[in-house]
């Protein structure tokens, strides 16, 4: 019985090596066969396949895996960098638009001279009456009657301080008709070529609301009839604000721009009031080219800082415990203990945070923990 159990071991030993010789032997053969072909690859591919096709390869192959196909260890830190940030962006501002107005002529008779084609100006000629001038005045009252020395009233107060504003005589902030009153209208009605004694005549006067504006209508014509009273022409809407549509506030001043005129956006303010940058606008070839849908629908501008910020660039998910704009980061450059560090976001990109840090020099810090480095940190 013995003998035969080692008989049998002997011969299974026996085929064991003659299957392996002969694997081998075919191994040989493909081998020389792909020598023949291009490429140390192939040769590998086809000896391979014929190491599977006979059970050979289990006998070449190592037990565990080569340690360079372990798995790899946690990054638990990124680099960051300091980089200037415009916030520069598009953005749509929305108009506000006001109601058209009608002009009111106080003059009647003949019209000798019309001036109106480029708009009106406080304290410049309008049009002629019977050879006489009609003044364009913005006054904060309108102007409804006739004025002497020693009339009182809302009237002459705004008359004061228009006619200071302009540079003339008077007495600015005064409800009173003075004779510095008296001698500014004399020198404004000198400089338009009408002879005076210092009282005002309102037939020589056209009220209008804002410094300078358009004229749109006129009827006025030279050698038109004018009644006093009557409306002969209108102010078109004016552009008296801008507003950026779902636009956010931030603490800084930021430059606006649109269609080549630039104003200034205030600090914490999502409104532009400015008038002559509302003006500039308005006048521009392509405002003026919009119908009125168009215009509400919203304009296109570009928005950025008037004062870029030096910002640190960190990996988005280094950023933790945010709140609004607020968050920490944990500097790895001296920071042993993985201190976090309050910040600031003022930006984003694909993939990356632009934060300003409180308390810290940011061109101190090379790199931020990431990972799980982070897990259990408290932000405050």
């Amino acid at each position: 019985m013995g003998k035969k159990q080692r008989g049998t071991k002997v011969m299974n030993n026996g085929a064991r090596r003659g299957r392996l010789a002969g694997a081998w032997s075919l191994v040989a053969v493909a081998t020389r066969l792909v020598d023949m072909a291009e490429g140390a690859g192939r040769r590998l591919a086809v000896a391979t396949a014929i190491c599977v096709s006979v059970g050979a390869c289990a006998l070449l192959l190592p037990d565990r895996a080569p340690a360079l196909l372990g798995s790899a260890g946690e990054t638990t830190t990124a680099p960051a960098s300091v980089q200037e940030y415009s916030g520069s962006q598009q953005v749509t501002v929305v108009p506000t638009i006001s109601t058209e107005r009608n002009l009111l002529g106080n003059a009647n008779g003949t019209v000798t001279a019309d001036w109106s084609a480029d708009g009106l100006a406080s304290g410049k000629g309008a049009y002629k009456v019977n050879d006489r001038v009609v003044v364009a005045l913005n006054t904060a009252t309108p102007l409804y009657r006739d004025l002497k020395t020693g009339d009182k009233g809302d009237d002459v107060l705004a008359l004061n301080n228009e006619l200071s504003r302009l540079g003339y005589n008077s007495v600015a902030g005064s409800d009173t008709y003075w004779w510095a009153t008296s001698d500014g209208w004399r020198q404004l009605m000198n400089d338009n070529g009408n002879p005076s004694d210092g009282t005002l005549a309102l037939a020589d006067t056209m009220w209008i609301p804002e410094n300078a504006v358009a004229v749109d209508e006129w009827t006025a014509t030279t050698g038109s009839m004018v009644t006093g009273g009557t409306a002969i022409g209108k102010i078109p809407g004016a552009l008296t604000k801008l507003t950026v549509k779902n636009g956010a506030a931030v603490g800084q001043d930021r430059t606006i721009g649109m269609y080549g005129v630039n104003g200034i956006l205030p600090a914490d303010n999502t409104e532009i009031t400015d008038a002559e940058f509302l003006r500039n606008v308005s006048a521009s070839e392509t405002f003026q080219s919009m119908d009125m849908q168009t215009k509400k629908a919203g304009l296109d501008a570009t928005v950025a800082l008037k004062e870029p910020l030096q910002v640190l660039r960190v990996p988005a998910g280094a950023v933790f415990g945010i709140d609004g704009s607020s968050g920490c980061i944990v500097p790895k450059s001296r920071n042993t203990s993985n201190t976090p560090a309050k910040v600031t976001i003022v930006g984003s990109e694909l993939g990356v945070s632009l934060v300003q840090v409180q308390d810290a020099d940011a061109s101190a810090i090379a790199n931020v923990e990431i990972g799980s480095g982070l897990n259990g940190l408290v932000c405050k």
